[in-house]
């Protein structure tokens, strides 16, 4: 199975041609797609719905993940081999930082078998080098014959999320939902140990201070307040009931946070 995300969008050609090359190496392979929304070379954004997307899926999945503003310029074209034996194939440009953390990394390999590629295109290498050497991955070949071994790859710098003594939870804006909800990397058990059902939560944004309430579902709070919730990937979100989280907070990614009991 090949799990495919990228920035494409589904107005262009973009994704029907990688999946015709795909399919022309693998014929019988299967080909999810995760999302082609991500924001336009948000590769923050494309890194944390990788993360969430990855746990819903078996070992043994191959990943083709596509968030590349830096294509055709020396960064790296990377195969990635997890201890859970799944493989994420795209740019070494941090795309693959918070999959790496939670599934652990058993090898990392330079895509730079030509052999395996499909064209020279240096601006589509989602289709020429990434969806490719995925086909061939998926069709049996053994990782070693993706490239050569390198020792290191790209990762983004973040606030990781954590409680001080005096309760104060810390950690990031991850990313902003089609619905203007603000996603967090700070885990719903985390903030859990911290918070009950119907607390009153400081959020500090910079000098920003806002109060939501902490609950379980949108509708725990009145129309057009704040809700804290743990999301269906288990991490924390931070919505208004019927309005959009990320207009009223002023955030777009990669703020730091902070939420204490009011």
């Amino acid at each position: 199975m090949i799990a495919f995300l990228s920035d494409w969008g589904n107005e262009s050609y973009y994704v029907g041609v990688t999946k015709a090359v795909i399919k022309g190496i693998a014929p019988s392979v299967e080909i999810l797609d995760i999302t082609h929304g991500i924001e336009p070379f948000n590769i923050r954004m494309g890194a944390y719905i990788l993360q969430k997307a990855a746990a819903d899926f078996p070992d043994g999945t191959i990943f083709l993940a596509v968030v590349d503003p830096g294509v055709g310029s020396s960064r790296k074209a990377i195969a990635v081999r997890t201890k859970s034996r799944r493989i994420f194939v795209g740019p070494d440009n941090g795309l693959f930082t918070f999959v790496c953390e939670d599934l652990g990394v058993s090898e990392v390999r330079e895509l730079d078998n030509v052999k395996l590629h499909y064209g020279g295109s240096s601006s589509f290498h989602g289709r020429d080098i990434f969806a490719a050497v995925a086909a061939h991955l998926a069709k049996g070949i053994d990782f070693s014959e993706v490239g050569d071994l390198l020792m290191s790859y790209e990762v983004l710098k973040f606030w990781k999320a954590y409680a001080e003594e005096t309760g104060v939870v810390k950690g990031e804006v991850a990313f902003v939902d089609r619905f203007g909800n603000v996603e967090t990397n700070i885990p719903g058990t985390l903030a859990g140990r911290y918070f009950d059902c119907d607390d009153k939560v400081i959020i500090t944004i910079g000098r920003k201070k806002f109060e939501g309430s902490f609950g379980r579902t949108y509708f725990d709070v009145r129309r057009g307040s704040i809700l804290l919730h743990e999301d269906g990937s288990g991490y924390l979100e931070i919505a208004v009931n019927q309005g959009n989280a990320s207009e009223v907070l002023g955030i777009r990614g990669g703020e730091p946070l902070e939420l204490r009991k009011a």
